[in-house]
């Protein structure tokens, strides 16, 4: 949930200069519950990361960022629902989240604010059977409107990942007796492949199903497509009911899903038969304890669950409780923003159509409407109370006869950013209520421009995964398929932009946090060389690698915040050559023929997918044909850049040491005097915890260290150079995702999306990713392209040129304008 005044709405016009932290769910965080056997079950409710699913994130040997995962179940035990009704209700085929589950008793998970979809209310209850390794989940859907509805309701998750090899899983195992699903099978089992050493791999798991309609693929097409038997499509199972409800009456499915332990090769068969015998027990003695009466009498898919007395109108609905109340998609703003560039809005300030005030209250109406309530994106956790005073004093500024490309213009900014007018968190508790004393420099530059700071956009907890944006303050979601991770630290600033609640963003990158995003929405970025950017006021998960980027919808854009935010910053050293790199005027290089004869290396070894898919990396290179037509020559390269062997030395203290010595204020406001308060904090996610032991004996670097790992960059830059040197290349271009992306209930050490980050981030030269249109299924690709060291300029007039020709950004369909309220 988002920091401001007032926890459950958006008063932004009425908001006074303060804000308030008001973490989503209950207190505490992320629930896990440890059965007998050992297996720590994390279960998604409302706590934070508050991703509120009901479904398992994963399962592991125990709690805690060390410990090992028991299944390779990764978000599983959700539900996508769809209403057959004439009008589609927002989010309809989507997982259910919002919930509001909270863990009343040990292991028992109760729904304290039902969702509903287009008339239907959905509930979830949920039990982990501590002594059997198993779970269970009951879902209710009640008609709520006068007419009769059907509803389909698919319920599965990913159960592994890639083609093949120890980590791609499969069914093996059903009630029939053989390894193929059909409508009769009333459990299934999985299992990952095990290592041809015996190593230990993740443990097999089974579904108690019932009865259903057919199969679906969890990951894509959920109602249309059946399960996948083979390759990375048999790692989403879903298995799909079809219930006709009549008004005001109720129906439940009741569904177990049992964990096995561990397995190496030898082990797998008992193992799996272990399992199997618990499924095949359940599907005949189904375990309802805790269910009222009501709820087993409308429970449609287990025959052998009605075995009370359910005759009656009284036992044909359940009791359940009130949905959360929809925000309003509705505008005070007479402009519409959606999917307007950073000079388009400019344009209209200049020329008197609209000003800052109305383009600041349509993004602020834009968050409350899209960011808040049950299905909302999580893009921000902090709202600027005072947006549409800085918007006024804009305003008065261009009256006065100012003038600016950014003046007016509402940016929202990574929650690592320094901000002097409100709360930095890193996305942690840690962090709570933190005010720095000084603006990051990259903001106040923004500031110094005239652009309105809208807020602090969500982001992963410490930076750290590549994979999911899990904030303490609500886990982000894709803007483009709202069941799905926004992809890496990054996702909020990447979302608060492609759903046009911001002009633009500012994130981060330490390995994929600013192109993964940005591919995932369609949004431009530049990790350029580093020192290009001033890092000083940005909490650092990696000393020298990280970086402070922008994204944005357009090339033109990238070049109006770069005008603003790049070149040397007197007070950060790492910074002393970049003014001297930078162009006087970002926009200068904006040329239509940027790309004309340029040669473009290509590296076949970079465009496979890890996972064994196809679909992303052929539309990825069917839009090198816009870089041909842009006039460049694809030049075909053996093998990629020689790498440097890495020094030695704690890049992740090192940089929590300069940070905390930069800000005496941590001590002050919250007692954090060195890294281990940091980095081996308790107020973390549980799932991200290291034990406090974990930080002893962990020192600074020595100023030899500092030396070596500046001269490894320095030496993988001309490696590289010397790469492209041979070729003759301008520079080399790489995809932006490798694969799809994996729904955003999953998480633990596997990542989301097929991912192979260019050598840019370990060397420190620049990348520059730009949108390349669509795939086939209506996902954003984007396509990126490296450099030599201090050539940003040059990247970003060839990423200007391919997007004069290609025009490959689009606009997610998921976030419509609002109606303006008059």
């Amino acid at each position: 949930m988002k920091r401001t005044l007032q926890a459950t709405t958006l008063a932004v016009a009425a908001l006074s200069a303060a804000v308030v932290l008001v973490p989503p769910g209950s207190a505490g965080a992320f629930t896990y519950v440890t059965d007998t056997a050992g297996t720590a079950w994390g279960i998604q409710d409302a706590a934070p990361p508050g991703a509120d699913t009901g479904s398992i994130r994963a399962t592991q040997t125990g709690t805690g960022v060390l410990a090992a995962y028991s299944t390779l179940l990764n978000g599983y035990g959700g539900i996508r629902v769809r209403v057959d009704s004439p009008t589609a209700p927002r989010f309809n085929g989507e997982l259910m989240r919002g919930f509001g589950l909270e863990q009343t008793a040990k292991g028992q998970f109760t729904t304290t604010r039902s969702v509903d979809l287009g008339g239907v209310r959905i509930s979830r209850d949920i039990a982990i059977e501590q002594a059997g390794s198993y779970g269970r989940w009951l879902d209710t859907f009640t008609n709520t409107t006068h007419q009769p509805l059907t509803v389909e309701v698919a319920f599965g998750g990913q159960t592994g990942y890639g083609a093949t090899g120890t980590n791609a899983s499969r069914i093996v195992a059903t009630s029939d007796g053989d390894t193929a699903v059909t409508t009769r099978d009333t459990w299934t089992a999985t299992a990952s492949g095990t290592s041809a050493t015996g190593a230990t791999t993740g443990g097999p798991s089974a579904t108690v199903v019932g009865r259903f309609d057919r199969t679906g693929n969890w990951l894509r097409d959920t109602f249309t497509q059946p399960m996948g038997t083979t390759g990375h499509a048999a790692n989403f199972p879903a298995y799909v009911n079809t219930l006709t409800l009549p008004a005001r009456t109720s129906a439940s499915l009741l569904h177990y899903v049992v964990v096995g332990k561990p397995v190496t090769a030898a082990t797998l068969a008992g193992e799996l038969a272990a399992v199997s015998r618990v499924a095949g027990t359940l599907a005949a003695t189904p375990m309802l304890a805790g269910l009222s009466h009501n709820q087993v009498c409308t429970i449609v898919n287990v025959p052998a669950a009605r075995t009370s007395d359910c005759r009656g109108r009284d036992t044909t609905r359940v009791n359940q409780p009130n949905d959360g109340k929809a925000p309003r998609l509705e505008t005070k703003s007479p402009y519409d923003v959606v999917d307007k560039t950073i000079g388009e809005m400019q344009a209209d300030m200049e020329a008197g159509r609209t000003t800052s005030k109305e383009i600041t209250q349509a993004y602020l109406d834009r968050i409350s409407a899209y960011d808040e309530g049950q299905f909302g994106f999580n893009a921000f956790t902090t709202v600027a109370s005072d947006a549409l005073k800085q918007a006024a004093a804009a305003d008065q500024k261009r009256r006065a006869g100012a003038k600016g490309a950014l003046l007016g213009i509402p940016i929202a900014v990574k929650d690592l950013y320094d901000t002097k007018d409100m709360p930095t968190t890193n996305g942690s508790l840690t962090f709570e209520g933190f005010r720095p004393k000084d603006d990051a420099y990259q903001v106040a530059q923004l500031r110094k421009a005239g652009a309105i700071i809208i807020g602090k956009a969500s982001m992963e907890e410490y930076a750290t995964s590549g994979s999911y944006s899990d904030s303490a303050y609500g886990t982000v979601w894709n803007a483009f398929d709202p069941s799905r991770s926004a992809l890496a630290s990054s996702g909020g600033s990447a979302v608060a932009t492609a759903t046009s609640m911001a002009a633009a963003a500012l994130g981060s990158q330490t390995g994929d946090s600013l192109y993964a995003p940005a591919s995932a929405a369609s949004l431009v970025t530049l990790r350029g060389t580093d020192g290009m950017q001033s890092d000083r006021g940005v909490m650092p998960l990696s000393w020298l690698q990280d970086y402070a980027g922008a994204m944005t919808r357009s090339v033109p854009d990238l070049a109006d915040i770069l005008n603003a935010v790049s070149g040397t910053d007197p007070q950060n050293p790492e910074t002393a050559e970049a003014s001297s790199h930078r162009p006087a005027d970002w926009r200068s290089v904006l040329q239509a023929d940027a790309l004309e004869g340029k040669r473009i290396g290509y590296l076949p070894s970079a465009w496979v997918d890890p996972y064994g898919t196809t679909t992303t990396i052929e539309a990825s290179k069917a839009a090198l044909a816009q870089l041909k037509a842009a006039g460049a020559q694809i030049v075909e390269l053996p093998a990629g850049p020689t790498a440097p062997a890495r020094p030695s030395g704690d890049v992740n203290w090192e940089g929590w040491a300069r940070y905390i010595a930069a800000h005496p204020e941590l001590d002050t406001q919250l007692g954090i005097d060195s890294p281990a308060e940091v980095v081996c904090s308790q107020k973390k996610l549980p799932y991200t915890r290291y034990p406090t032991s974990y930080c002893d004996g962990r020192t600074r670097m020595t100023d030899a260290q500092a030396t070596a790992w500046r001269n490894y960059r320095a030496q993988y830059q001309k490696n590289i150079a010397a790469w492209l040197d041979t070729y003759r290349l301008d520079a080399v271009v790489y995809p932006g995702l490798l694969s799809e992306i994996s729904l955003n209930d999953g998480g633990g050490n596997r990542s989301s999306f097929g991912r192979q980050d260019t050598p840019s981030g370990s060397s420190g030269v620049p990348t520059i990713a730009f949108p390349a249109g669509t795939d086939a299924n209506g996902a954003p690709i984007n396509l990126q392209l490296l450099g030599r060291a201090w050539s940003d300029a040059q990247l970003v007039g060839m990423a200007y040129a391919f997007e004069h020709v290609a025009d490959g950004h689009v606009a997610p369909d998921t976030v419509p304008a609002l109606k303006v309220r008059h």
